[in-house]
């Protein structure tokens, strides 16, 4: 039941969708399982879920893959359906990793931490999107004056 509390303090939205995601993965020893949100929305995803440093990886991996000629649609479509495959494991990764870290605290500093490093980040997310739509725009902008 402690474990169930503290997922509840860092997944704080959505809690049956992903108490069940990762009890299904746990069971069956795979990382394997599929999340819509994930595919459809990609880093922005992960950037609401406050999987910074792996949304940063990702769109690394999505300008390489981008940057390809001919197949970058195509390599793109391949990491969408990658982070859709694996965004559940990610997460519970994510979670795990700050479990350990609160190890040991009282619960009013687990539920600080909690607070911090859980939950979502919807600002940011949207925040993000409009930027990066932004600068697409002014980009094909430029490029269609030259």
């Amino acid at each position: 039941m402690q474990q169930v509390n503290e997922l509840n303090l860092f997944i704080q939205k959505n809690l049956n969708f992903y108490e069940e995601k990762f009890r299904k993965m746990d069971d069956s020893g795979k990382s394997i399982s599929w999340n819509w949100a994930a595919f459809f929305m990609g880093i922005y995803w992960m950037i609401y879920r406050k999987m910074y440093f792996k949304a940063g990886a990702f769109f690394i991996l999505s300008l390489v893959a981008s940057s390809t000629p001919y197949i970058g649609g195509i390599l793109n479509l391949a990491v969408l359906i990658g982070i859709g495959i694996y965004a559940n494991a990610l997460y519970q990764d994510q979670i795990r990793g700050n479990m350990e870290k609160t190890k040991g605290l009282l619960p009013e500093a687990k539920e600080i931490i909690a607070k911090k490093r859980g939950g979502t980040n919807l600002p940011l997310a949207i925040g993000l999107y409009a930027v990066h739509n932004i600068v697409v725009i002014a980009i094909l902008v430029l490029v269609s004056k030259i």
